[in-house]
């Protein structure tokens, strides 16, 4: 694995965990409040689904890249090194053509929805930060999550579509990731 391969995935990580941390403890707020005070914080389940959305987009291109996502290998690992590296080739093009799809009409629907707002940034501007008016988020910032997610995924899939494209021409196998190098 490259250093950038490996600064990306550290970079990712990160983002990844404090969002997570960011998300569970807004849960344990709102279980206090409701549970313990009944009173129950109605933007709590709201920023927690929009912070969800994220992390599982986000998380793709990390869970490929370490071979977390389910693949059928079967038919790959029982053909010759060149039709293997083929058959990889012709799935990652289509994966990626699929991407190409989510990342158009991803984006079509994340500025058709910029005209809705968040109810729950209003409620936490002024019921918790004290601010005035009304904070006016786009629900764009929530629906983005689809093109950019697939963009970092269909950067992973590019890069293995390359290695594959070389494997073929040197007729070795390609190499698919989920080894151990790729779960440090």
């Amino acid at each position: 694995m490259t250093a950038l391969a490996r600064a990306y995935r550290m970079l990712m990580v990160a983002v990844l965990g404090a969002m997570m941390a960011i998300l569970f403890a807004v849960m344990c707020i709102q279980v206090f409040f409701r549970y313990g005070l009944n009173d129950s914080l109605i933007w709590a389940e709201e920023v927690c689904r929009y912070l969800l959305i994220w992390v599982s987009f986000l998380a793709c291109g990390v869970a490929w890249q370490r071979g977390e996502i389910a693949a059928m290998r079967i038919l790959v690992e029982a053909v010759p090194a060149r039709a293997a590296a083929a058959l990889a080739l012709v799935a990652d093009a289509a994966v990626l053509v699929l991407l190409g799809f989510l990342i158009v009409y991803g984006w079509r629907y994340a500025v058709f929805s910029g005209g809705q707002t968040m109810p729950a940034a209003d409620f936490i501007w002024i019921d918790v930060l004290g601010g005035e008016g009304s904070a006016n988020m786009s629900l764009f910032w929530v629906y983005v999550a689809i093109p950019v997610g697939a963009a970092l995924l269909g950067l992973h899939i590019a890069v293995h579509l390359a290695g594959c494209a070389a494997s073929l021409a040197s007729g070795t196998a390609p190499a698919f990731p989920g080894g151990p190098e790729d779960m440090a």
